[in-house]
């Protein structure tokens, strides 16, 4: 097959990361594949991936990025157009039908406008949370897939100078509302443990305040963005997901990869693979709270409920399961 993966998109985030890495699963498996984005992404695409640069900064309504695209659409001549999140969707949506490919899009968050992923001919969302709003029969739920940690063990308690007799818990991810890391710190106060709260964002010094607040029984360090988060989730207790929303948590991939336990509020993908008891409502700091004092009082039944979560994870979270999934999506679709 000759594969083309569109992505309108101009950051450096997880969206990018998926494609880039699914983009090298698919090349990988000795099929063509051509990536139509920015020319910023594209320098980051290792060799044997064609290039096709597209001015992607323009609006997703501006005719000279649709005639641009349409152009190297045309001129790919592709088996399968892959639209990655809303702004490519949105634009394949416009000019399917004149296309001889059959297309496909990936939703990657909620979305309130679903009607461009409708038109294109079949949609793979990243949670069965997320496909909940399309049509069943032409929806695919594909976990993003990530590469499994392999990281040494650390002495956190060392490391950060936390409280020698107490758990170490770690929650990541970036500083904003979304994530629920307010809910978090009024759940653990007073609490004899040590948090280590990683990431960035604009929540940062609110956050820092809220901690500098805290029960001195409460040691919670912010460290700000890390590169090392997978490996410091190998060496702690526990990972703590706290989130109001979530389309896919790479967090919690990560996590379950690492062999860590998990405590989640109820989002995807966390609500799919864990069980219920490691489950509690959104919005509900006594809950979460309740919830983590019986497990930590417990270690070895939160080691036992988290085992099948594990097991699922090496099965369909890795980048091989993301790659060979996908591809069993597309050949379906090409012969049917």
């Amino acid at each position: 097959m000759k594969i083309c993966q569109l992505l309108l998109s101009q950051g450096d985030g997880g969206l990018e990361k998926h494609v880039r890495e699914l983009s090298v699963q698919l090349a990988e498996s000795n099929h063509t594949v051509a990536v139509v984005a920015d020319k910023n992404f594209l320098s980051t695409l290792p060799a044997g991936i064609e290039r096709h640069p597209i001015p992607a900064r323009l609006s997703r309504r501006n005719p000279l990025l649709r005639l641009s695209i349409r152009r190297t659409l045309q001129r790919i001549n592709a088996d399968i157009i892959h639209a990655q999140a809303n702004k490519a969707a949105f634009v394949l949506s416009r000019m399917a039908s004149s296309l001889p490919a059959v297309t496909v899009g990936t939703v990657h968050n909620i979305k309130r406008d679903i009607h461009s992923f409708n038109q294109l001919d079949h949609i793979i969302t990243v949670s069965h949370g997320l496909a909940e709003r399309f049509n069943q029969d032409k929806t695919s739920v594909i976990y993003n897939g990530i590469t499994s940690p392999a990281v040494a063990s650390r002495d956190l308690h060392s490391e950060f100078a936390l409280m020698p007799d107490s758990p170490v818990l770690l929650a990541v991810g970036r500083l904003v509302p979304a994530k629920g890391f307010d809910i978090l710190l009024e759940a653990v106060n007073g609490l004899k443990i040590n948090l280590l709260l990683i990431g960035d964002g604009p929540d940062m010094p609110r956050l820092q305040n809220q901690a500098s607040r805290l029960s001195a029984e409460t040691r919670v360090c912010l460290t700000g963005h890390r590169v090392d988060a997978a490996s410091l989730m190998a060496s702690a207790d526990a990972v703590l997901i706290s989130s109001r929303r979530e389309g896919f948590s790479y967090v919690l991939s990560e996590a379950l990869l690492s062999g860590c336990r998990v405590l989640s509020t109820d989002v995807p993908v966390a609500n799919e693979v864990l069980p219920v008891d490691l489950i509690t409502p959104i919005e509900s700091a006594y809950l979460f709270r309740e919830r983590l004092v019986s497990l930590l009082a417990a270690p070895s039944r939160w080691s036992s409920l988290m085992m099948q979560a594990h097991e699922a994870a090496q099965r369909g979270m890795t980048l091989t399961a993301m790659g060979q999934q996908t591809l069993a999506t597309y050949h379906r679709l090409v012969s049917a």
